[in-house]
Formats: structure tokens, sequence, C-alpha cells
């Protein structure tokens, strides 16, 4: 059902607005010198952002998962959960920035938190498009080949995924700084996201009721 995934759409939406208006307030109220309760503020929007949050992601399990909902086109599907990734991770990474939670142990998680959910990405997109490649020949019983495949394929995998690691957390020892290293953190995924967003959006895929 469209309509539902078009709720989700704008919920998503919603809830990306907020993070930048808790991110938005925090700075105001720094730079004014504010003191005390009104330091919480952002809090409280960052918490409402996550309630949207809880939303969409049930929004999107129903459709992704399940046609409780009736027909969902891929397209719709793709572009929807793009908007539930991106959204996902500035939550995680905005409530690092936030008063009383900005420690170094508290950043250093959620930004270690941010880093798995990309590298997760790279790594599922790439198997998606090599996992038939990879277990070529498993239906007839050739699993020494396709065992040599892996074996292969996750040295370079992991090669892949441990520079994206190395590479991230060198921006945070190199900037000192949570809000560049988990901006640009953000940045590298949105972009990455989009990027493939285009990619597969230009690609024919036969859809059915």
């Amino acid at each position: 059902m469209v309509r539902l995934t078009s709720i989700g759409n704008v919920l998503s939406g919603i809830g990306i607005t907020l993070l930048g208006v808790a991110i938005g307030v925090k700075y105001l109220l720094e730079s004014l010198g504010t003191t005390g309760d009104p330091l919480q503020y952002p809090f409280y929007i960052w918490m409402g952002s996550l309630l949207v949050l809880g939303i969409v992601l049930i929004v999107s399990i129903i459709n992704t998962f399940t046609e409780m909902t009736g027909f969902v086109h891929p397209d719709d599907k793709l572009y929807a959960n793009t908007l539930v990734f991106v959204m996902t991770l500035g939550t995680i990474l905005t409530f690092g920035l936030l008063e009383g939670y900005d420690t170094a142990d508290i950043q250093g998680a959620l930004f270690n938190m941010g880093t798995m959910i990309v590298i997760a990405y790279i790594f599922l997109f790439i198997f998606v498009f090599g996992g038939s490649r990879i277990s070529e020949g498993a239906e007839t019983g050739q699993i020494k080949e396709m065992t040599s495949r892996f074996m292969l394929v996750s040295l370079i995998l992991g090669a892949i995924m441990a520079g994206v690691n190395f590479a991230l957390n060198w921006i945070w020892l190199f900037t000192a700084s949570y809000a560049w290293a988990a901006g640009t953190l953000f940045m590298f995924a949105i972009a990455l996201v989009f990027i493939i967003v285009f990619f597969l959006g230009r690609r024919y895929e036969p859809v059915g009721e």
C-alpha cells in the first residue's frame, strides 16, 4: 500500500528534521552561554525523533517483509528504506552531541556503532551482488569450489571493510572532534547510500502483484 509507505516517508522526513533542529538548538544555546535546564531541550527534541524512528521502523518492517498492506513497488521500498537508514544513523550519532551524553566513552561507542552499520551496508551490498557467483555450483555439490571462492572473497571484503574502518577512525583521531568525525561519517554514509540507490534505480526489475 503506497499510502502507508508515503506516511513512513513523511515521518522519516519529520524525524530527520527534528535531528537537525536538536543540533541547531544545542549550538544556539551554547553560543548564547545558556546554562541549566534549557540545555536539555535538544535531548527532548532528540527523544521526539527517536519516537518517530520507532514508528518508521515498524512501518518499514511491515512494508519490506510482509504483504499485510498489499503490494509495494520495489522502488518505493528502496527509497523508503533509504530514508530509514539515514534517519537511524543520524539518530545514533546525534545522541553523542547532547549535553550530558557527550562523554568520550559514549561518543566512542556511538561512533563505532555508526561505523559498523556503514561497514555492514557495504558488506551486504557487495555480497548480495556477488553471492550468486560465490555460491555457484553449491546446488550440484561443488562445495569445495564454493568454499575456495568464499575464502578469497572474504579476504577482499575484509580488506575493504578494515580500510573503511581505519579511514573513519583516522578522521576522528585527526580532527580530535566527535562532531567533525560523526559529521564526516554521516555524510559519507549519505553519499554511499544515494550513489547505490541511484545505481539501482536505473536497473530494470520485474514486479508483480
